[in-house]
């Protein structure tokens, strides 16, 4: 359960979250308005095509075959770029496939990512299955969280690392460090040291050699923990509920709404809803900065909590989804909506408990559901009518 956590948090603060493209301009700098905003099912910037300017998108796909003059944040259902981007790399998706030339970093967050370009700065990535192929270069540091990796790439510094499992295939040119399963070093050249915490022992094959020192740690397993565990897995239940019960009982068309479509437009879903988890603590950063210069700081702070909130609600909207897909599958009918929302609730956070699955499946169901609150908050006309007795 505290790896679980580590990894959510790790990810989180690596990755960072935001509000859907169509509404980020509301909260950027005013030079950022001149920025290339694209949506809609199919994004595409053509092999022939150059791009001088930021580009924000969010589709079903999105695909960077061209060269852009700056830096390119997406979300999407699946997202790829055999083009150039001179700057940086945000993007969060279904399946990730990244081999063209990223002049900045790259910062990813989804279920499967394949990189095989070169990267100029940092790849900070979590994902499923991650896979950084040999033909790719990583210029500065690899922060990674997931469920398995491996790296075939040479990494120019440092490894920060939070896996299930991870394959160093190359050079590292500074220290490997960080929580994992299981460590594999094949053939890998790790000039710095090697510090970790982990059952296992690392695996070195194929020549693999360390430099400097390597030192395991091996997580505290403390027989108490196990009571603390499931209170704080009932607390987290009876939180989540309570945000659920008070979204069903004092918006019922909304929430009904968003698990419509949450079915209903599951890619549009998912990627605004990766949009949303990859972009906003970037927005708030930068409006706290501008606002420190001209004032109006605290809006930066203020997206905080907001974004948060969004991501919460997602998490239950998702539940409610699934309380009602299951009760469905069983022919139960003439309950609830609260008892839908409660069952689905159960059946996510007990598989949330699950190492390195558990905080996948936890992410996509706070992403799809966010992404539909989203959809549905846009046209929020439909669901703000009274609803049929």
């Amino acid at each position: 359960m505290a790896r679980t956590d580590s990894i959510q948090r790790r990810a989180v603060m690596a990755l960072g979250g935001s509000v859907m493209v169509a509404t980020l301009f509301a909260w950027l700098p005013l030079q950022a308005a001149a920025a290339d905003l694209r949506q809609g099912s199919d994004v595409t910037v053509g092999s022939g095509e150059t791009v001088n300017d930021d580009i924000y998108a969010g589709a079903g796909t999105v695909s960077i075959d061209g060269t852009v003059n700056g830096s390119v944040i997406a979300g999407g259902g699946t997202i790829t770029v055999t083009g150039t981007v001179t700057r940086d790399l945000i993007v969060g998706g279904g399946t990730i496939n990244v081999s063209g030339h990223i002049g900045g970093s790259i910062i990813a967050a989804g279920g499967n990512v394949t990189v095989t370009g070169p990267i100029a700065q940092d790849l900070v990535v979590t994902a499923g299955r991650i896979d950084v192929g040999s033909a790719a270069t990583i210029g500065r540091d690899l922060v990674v969280a997931g469920g398995t990796a491996t790296i075939s790439a040479p990494i120019a510094r440092r490894v920060q690392m939070t896996s299930g499992s991870l394959t160093l295939r190359n050079r590292v040119g500074g220290d490997v460090r960080g929580r994992v399963d299981h460590l594999k070093l094949d053939g890998a050249q790790i000039t710095g040291n090697l510090d970790y915490t982990s059952n296992n022992v690392v695996e070195q094959v194929n020549g693999a050699h360390v430099t400097g020192t390597i030192t395991r740690h091996t997580p505290v397993d403390r027989g108490g923990d196990a009571g603390n565990g499931f209170l704080g897995w009932l607390r987290g239940l009876i939180g989540i509920l309570a945000l659920g019960l008070l979204l069903i009982f004092l918006f019922p068309a909304l929430s009904s709404r968003a698990i419509d479509t949450e079915r209903a437009q599951p890619w549009a879903s998912l990627g605004i809803g990766a949009g949303i988890l990859v972009i906003t603590p970037i927005v708030a950063l930068i409006v706290f900065v501008i606002g420190i210069l001209i004032g109006g700081w605290w809006l930066g702070l203020l997206l905080i909590p907001l974004w948060i909130l969004a991501l919460a609600i997602g998490y239950a909207i998702s539940g409610f989804l699934v309380g009602r897909l299951i009760f469905a599958r069983l022919g139960w009918g003439g309950y609830h909506d609260a008892l839908a929302l409660l069952g689905g609730l159960f059946v996510l956070t007990v598989v949330g408990l699950i190492p390195v699955i558990g905080w996948l499946v936890g992410l996509v169901a706070i992403v799809f559901g966010a992404g539909a609150l989203a959809l549905v908050v846009v046209t929020r006309r439909a669901w703000m009518r009274p609803a049929a007795p």
